[in-house]
This record gives structure tokens, C-alpha cells and sequence, in this order.
């Protein structure tokens, strides 16, 4: 594929990903799904442009989102986990089986922890007062729930994609 097919179509993919992480922000329910759909997106750019392009994808979408996106929670989470976790989820699935789930986990975990810490205090985004103490461990049980569904639908997705939807994308890109 000719360079400028591949800087094309990454841009059309971080424009759809902006979109995306838009309406996230302003649709509340929205907010922790729109990066999960925008790291699946980027397994139809990394397996067609490569992973150079999904770097600079998630480079601009993380920019952009942090500069222009009014809700912040939506974009530090692509920013901090789902944007990049397409292009190492290989590189860690080559580790043991266990050392792998315990490094996913732990990675998910800390990644979002700290972009909680910072919308609390760099962006002054106060704690839920209705739920007052419980809603950190709600949260952090509710959002690792979500991510063990997000796993186990990941390489299904990856398959699909691959079996159903490959041949036409590449037929396009020719």
C-alpha cells in the first residue's frame, strides 16, 4: 500500500476515534465505552497500516481529546489504557498465561487509578458524594468486571475481523 493511502487512512481512523470519544463525552453512558470501541478500532489500523500509524493515531486522538474534548474522564481513559493496549496486548499475550492475566489486570488497574487521581485533582472532577466511600471500590469492581468481558470478547473480535471483514478492507485499500 502506497504511503499515502496508509497516512489516509490513519487519519480517517483518528478522525472516526475523535468522534467517537465526542460523543462519549457528551453522552454520560458513553464515557468508559467510547475508548473501549476506539481500541477495537485500531485493530482494523494495526493490522492494515501497522503499528508506526496506530502510534501516531494514538498520539493525535490523545492530543486532540486532552486539548478539545469537554469530558476529560473519557479521554484519559482512552489516553491511559484502551488507546494503546491494542498495539502491547500481543507483546503481552506471548508471556506465560498467567503472568499475562496478572500483568493485564495490574496494568488496567494502575493505568486507571492514576487517571482517576488526576481528574480528581488535576482537573478538580470531585467524588461522587451520593455514594461517599463505597463508590472507589464500586467502581474499580464494576470497571475490572468490564474489562474481563472486554478480554474475553477482544480475540472473538480479532477473529471476526479477520475471517469476515479483512478481505473487503483490504480489497478497499488496494
Amino acid at each position: 500500500m502506497k504511503q499515502s493511502k496508509q497516512v489516509a487512512l490513519a487519519g480517517m481512523f483518528a478522525a472516526l476515534q475523535i468522534v467517537l470519544m465526542f460523543l462519549g463525552s457528551v453522552v454520560w453512558i458513553l464515557c468508559y465505552t467510547a475508548p473501549m470501541l476506539c481500541g477495537l478500532i485500531m485493530i482494523m489500523l494495526r493490522d492494515s497500516v501497522g503499528t508506526k500509524y496506530c502510534f501516531t493515531v494514538y498520539l493525535v486522538c490523545s492530543l486532540v481529546g486532552i486539548f478539545f474534548l469537554p469530558d476529560k474522564e473519557c479521554v484519559l481513559t482512552y489516553v491511559f489504557f484502551f488507546g494503546y493496549y491494542t498495539m502491547i496486548r500481543d507483546k503481552i499475550e506471548a508471556l506465560p498465561r498467567v503472568v499475562a492475566t496478572v500483568l493485564k489486570y495490574l496494568l488496567f488497574n494502575v493505568t486507571i487509578a492514576a487517571s482517576q487521581v488526576i481528574l480528581v485533582y488535576a482537573f478538580h472532577i470531585p467524588f461522587d458524594t451520593d455514594f461517599g466511600k463505597w463508590s472507589i471500590p464500586l467502581f474499580a469492581f464494576s470497571f475490572n468486571f468490564v474489562f474481563f468481558f472486554y478480554e474475553k470478547l477482544f480475540p472473538r473480535l480479532v477473529k471476526l475481523y479477520e475471517v469476515k471483514y479483512k478481505s473487503r478492507v483490504d480489497r478497499l485499500l488496494k
